[in-house]
């Protein structure tokens, strides 16, 4: 079995909109992961925001059954996530996905090129 993976909010973007310039990345990664990856209750607060100011047909139901694994944000991953923002030029947001990624000892999967930094020093 492959590792384990957790998608933050670019790259679940990416994997649902066609037109997003990385979808056909994504679309790759995704057909290699050997189970639907994890994402942070803000990745997937996030995602609903961005799916409900498009056209596109899925329903927030519809989103949750496609992504199984919605970790959610307790004391210990609120702790490593200020840690991370305070060692690093990164937004509380982003330190939070990072954080639940390496609390769940997974992979990141992101297009956002200073994530994928702070993850890669750090895990």
């Amino acid at each position: 079995m492959g590792q384990k993976s957790h998608a933050d909010t670019s790259w679940l973007i990416a994997l649902f909109d066609n037109e997003d310039e990385h979808h056909k990345k994504a679309l790759r990664e995704f057909e290699e992961l050997t189970t639907a990856p994890s994402i942070s209750a803000l990745a997937f607060a996030e995602l609903l925001v961005g799916f409900e100011n498009s056209d596109l047909p899925t329903s927030p139901d519809e989103l949750r059954r496609s992504l199984p694994q919605i970790i959610a944000i307790d004391a210990e991953i609120a702790t490593l996530a200020a840690k991370i923002r305070a060692s690093n030029k990164i937004a509380l947001a982003d330190a939070i996905i990072i954080a639940t990624a390496l609390n769940e000892k997974t992979a990141l999967l992101t297009f956002d090129k200073s994530m994928k930094v702070v993850y890669e020093r750090i895990k």
